[in-house]
């Protein structure tokens, strides 16, 4: 009996990525379901699940199916990709459907915050101003998009309290590695330790945010002295003034962010070594 799989596409992306479906379509051999306009209520009766998009696309499809436990391969489909890149890095479309066709599945790790999930990471204050900014640029995409929507956000952005006494510019909970389109948040991030990564960084003048961008960008800021890493299975931030997150490149807007660690929550289809 043939394998039965359920292709979710992006809807609002589906006449961009038309041609990859179609070549993934020649490319296999299963009995392929493809959904690109609504997905379907229940994904029960399929084997397995695709889903090509960008983080918003897989943090909508984990939320959409919380309790799926069906093996899940993603394809590239977003403007920043930064949750496939960690899985797949940057091997060829040829080598990444090799690898969903040979369908090694290993547990992966999720998280919560509030009542969303989440894959790549949650960033408190500055990060959700610079994805609501990204909006009138989103077509850019990647890390020049970001560094567009980041640069006057630095300017404006007025530096809050966590946890009653504490003062940040900064805090920032990831299960993965980077956001933005490559930018390494977190370079020492695993999403199979069953822990979240915590970043709170000190507040900065502007000179110093401007300066350390870059430095940030290609993950070589774990030692400085106002930059501080952490690991947590749960926490409780509570700000001194209702700030936007980006989560997964969505957008939550709150003074309190509860997060818990799922660990091992979902099966992704992934290289042997990943």
């Amino acid at each position: 009996m043939r394998k039965r799989v359920a292709f979710l596409i992006n809807p609002s992306k589906r006449v961009r990525l038309n041609a990859y479906v179609q070549w993934v379509k020649s490319c296999v051999s299963c009995e392929l379901f493809i959904f690109d306009e609504q997905w379907p209520a229940s994904i029960d009766e399929f084997d397995e699940v695709w889903v090509m998009g960008g983080d918003g696309t897989f943090n909508y499809f984990v939320n959409a199916y919380p309790a799926c436990d069906k093996p899940i391969a993603l394809f590239k489909g977003g403007t920043g990709n930064d949750f496939y890149w960690k899985l797949f890095g940057n091997m060829s479309r040829e080598m990444h459907l090799k690898v969903v066709l040979d369908a090694h599945v290993e547990a992966i790790d999720a998280g919560r915050v509030n009542e969303m999930l989440f894959l790549n990471g949650v960033g408190i204050g500055i990060e959700g101003e610079v994805l609501a900014a990204m909006d009138a640029i989103r077509w850019i995409g990647g890390a020049i998009g970001y560094y567009l929507a980041a640069i006057p956000a630095l300017f404006r952005f007025k530096s809050y309290t966590i946890l009653k006494t504490r003062p940040v510019f900064l805090c920032m909970v990831f299960n993965s590695s980077r956001a933005g389109g490559g930018f390494h948040f977190f370079p020492m991030a695993s999403v199979q330790d069953g822990l979240l990564d915590m970043l709170v960084c000190d507040p900065l003048p502007i000179w110093k945010r401007l300066f350390y961008m870059p430095i940030i960008q290609s993950g070589k800021h774990i030692n400085l002295p106002f930059v501080h890493f952490s690991k947590i299975s749960s926490m409780q931030i509570v700000c001194d003034r209702v700030l936007k997150a980006q989560v997964d490149g969505e957008v939550l807007e709150s003074d309190t962010f509860d997060f818990t660690i799922l660990p091992a929550k979902f099966k992704f289809i992934v290289p042997v070594k990943l």
